[in-house]
Formats: C-alpha cells, sequence, structure tokens
C-alpha cells in the first residue's frame, strides 16, 4: 500500500500537460462527442489546483487514514457516472487511498478521461489491484466487499439485481449508493463576482452535476437582476457554445408560466422562473424570493436529492453550507450525499 505522497505523485504526472496518455484521452473524448474541450479543461484545472494544495494529504487526515486503519485486503466494485468528464475521478482516488483492492465499471459516456488516469495507477505498481472495463461482465464472480454508485432511486433494485446475478459482490456487501440530483443556493447580496459565479454553477456542464445551481433562494425578486443575468448567461454561452442546446420542452414551460403570469427569464435555450417547486426540467432554474428560515425549508422539503446548499457570503444558521465558488470548483475530500469515501471504507 503507496503512501498518499506516492500516490499524490502519481496524480500529479497524470495531469502533467505533457502527458501523452493523458492528452490522448482528451483528444478522443472531444472527436467521440463525450464533452467538451472547455469543460475537460475547466475539469483538469480544476484537479490540478486541488492536487497543488494538498488536497489528496488534507483528504487523508480528515478520513482518520493511517498505516493501521485502512481498507486493505478489501475488493471495491465501482459503478461509476458518466454526466460530467471525470466525474468518477473522486471515488476511484478515494478507493485507491484506503487501500482497498480497485474494480471500476466505467461509463461509456465518459471511458477514456478516467481510464487513462487508471492505466498511470497501474503502472505506478502500487501495491493493489487496479482493474477496469465498461462492462459489468468483466467483474463476474468478484464478489467484491463493497459496491460504489450513483444513480436515481429507482435505478437501485436494477443495479443491486445486475449484480447479485453476476456474483459482482458478497451477498452481505456494504453499498455506498449516491442519489442527489441538484443543489441550492441562497443569495443575500449581489455583485458582479457573485453574479459570475452564479451563472458558472447553473450553467456549467450543461447544468447537469449534482452540484449545478437549480434552485436559487434570493433576499431580492427576479426583476431586480434579471437582464444582468440574460446579459452573463449570453456572454457564458459564447465561450461555452456547445451548452446553448436545443430545448423545446421549455417553450411549453414558457407558455404555461405566461399563461399563469409567473415572472420569469426566458433565453430559449435556457428559463429561470419564480416557484418554489421541485426543479425537474433540464435547463431550468428556479428563483424563490426568500430568506435564511426559506432556505431551511425547502432544504428540508426537497430532502436527499439535494446535494449542497452554497452562500455567497455568511453561513446559514443550522444548516450545512459550502461557498457559492466551490460550487464547480469542489476539493477533492468533498463528501457527496454528506459521506466520506475513505471513511466509509475502513469503518
Amino acid at each position: 500500500m503507496k503512501s498518499a505522497i506516492d500516490i499524490t505523485q502519481t496524480v500529479k504526472n497524470w495531469l502533467d500537460p505533457e502527458n501523452q496518455t493523458l492528452q490522448k484521452a482528451v483528444e478522443k473524448t472531444i472527436s467521440e462527442g463525450l464533452f467538451s474541450s472547455e469543460d475537460i479543461q475547466h475539469q483538469l484545472s480544476v484537479l490540478r489546483g486541488n492536487v497543488e494544495n494538498g488536497d489528496v494529504e488534507e483528504w487523508v487526515k480528515r478520513a482518520g487514514l493511517t498505516d493501521e486503519k485502512n481498507a486493505k485486503d478489501k475488493k471495491v466494485l465501482c459503478l461509476h457516472a458518466g454526466n460530467l468528464p471525470l466525474v468518477g475521478f473522486q471515488t476511484a482516488i478515494g478507493v485507491i487511498l484506503s487501500g482497498a483492492d480497485y474494480y471500476g465499471k466505467l461509463s461509456r459516456k465518459d471511458p477514456h478521461l478516467l481510464g487513462s488516469f487508471l492505466k498511470e495507477i497501474q503502472q505506478a505498481n502500487i501495491g493493489q489491484e487496479i482493474q477496469f472495463s465498461t462492462d459489468l461482465d468483466s467483474f463476474e464472480n468478484l464478489e467484491a466487499d463493497s459496491v460504489v454508485f450513483a444513480g436515481s432511486e429507482n435505478s437501485v433494485p436494477d443495479v443491486k439485481a445486475g449484480i447479485q446475478k453476476r456474483s459482482a459482490a458478497k451477498p452481505n456487501a456494504t453499498y455506498l449508493i449516491r442519489t442527489a440530483k441538484f443543489s441550492m443556493v441562497f443569495l443575500n447580496k449581489w455583485n458582479e463576482e457573485i453574479k459570475e459565479e452564479l451563472v458558472e454553477a447553473m450553467l456549467r456542464y450543461g447544468g447537469k452535476g449534482c452540484r449545478s445551481v437549480a434552485v436559487v433562494v434570493a433576499e431580492f425578486e427576479l426583476d431586480e437582476v434579471k437582464e444582468e443575468l440574460r446579459t452573463s448567461i449570453q456572454n457564458f454561452w459564447k465561450e461555452n457554445p456547445q451548452h446553448q442546446k436545443p430545448a423545446p420542452e421549455l417553450k411549453y414551460q414558457f407558455a404555461y408560466n405566461e399563461g399563469i403570469q409567473r415572472n420569469q427569464l426566458w433565453l430559449e435555450h435556457f428559463l429561470i422562473q419564480e416557484t418554489e417547486e421541485l426543479p425537474e426540467t433540464d435547463f431550468t432554474v428556479n428563483w424563490v424570493q426568500g430568506d435564511e428560515e426559506i432556505v431551511r425549508a425547502l432544504r428540508m422539503k426537497f430532502g436527499e436529492v439535494v446535494q449542497s446548499v452554497y452562500t455567497a457570503g455568511s453561513e446559514i444558521e443550522r444548516l450545512k453550507t459550502d461557498p457559492l465558488s466551490q460550487a464547480q470548483n469542489p476539493p477533492i475530500w468533498w463528501k457527496p450525499d454528506g459521506v466520506d469515501v475513505i471513511r466509509e471504507l475502513i469503518r
């Protein structure tokens, strides 16, 4: 089992802009239309900053990982999502840091980027089993001790059935299932920096990430910032044109909102509407005028589908929050669904 320092150096080697293995993976991902160059480079830039800031070592410290307390000799099967570029990286490196043997079922929507990292880890000979494939059949009779995967609540029974059918996990295996869908933000002030952070949080990766903002609670009405937002969103699209995708279903929502006289910001490919409803439509953000009490009430109402609550200033009493600036730039050690994968594996 290698130390966090050795694994960190391997990650740095992989992230090196001159690393041809990574560059080929990036080029292949772009050429196959899986993700845009802008989104990939954003993700790689975030990871490079995290590693340089000592996030890997910090995670080891926060999780309480030691030579005596680790997951060595455990088999962990990871079923990675593919909705964002390298969305499975945090889980993969967490399992590897824990000392467990890693078995990864990569998404066919993002096989090359994460695969390039895992090849780098394999070549580093860290003393742990590292295997990966895009086919769950590759893990038949694995009998893993733990399974980690992300998906909707509705998909859980089918996923478990598929694993059990192949004996890919032990009958008594532990399951770490992530089901959060979106994040919220509370705005009690407004300035140029906050506006740009909000647009990035709403639009990066097409708003598909669980850290993407889909509910805004603000102490001011949408009308007060509507035109500023319109301009900033259009500027974001100029720099990231792949996010300006046709969304014909939004026309019906726009027409409905017009009919009931609901205030909204309509941009054909994106809609911000004033409502406290659960956000369920892609490319839509719900705007609520309210205070901290409203934030707490909506957080409770929406439940486990909320990943994070962000603020652009002071924290909210009796509610865990993160800075809005970290929405699409989280540290490596952040806890999806409030769970630390290393801590879970070494329990």
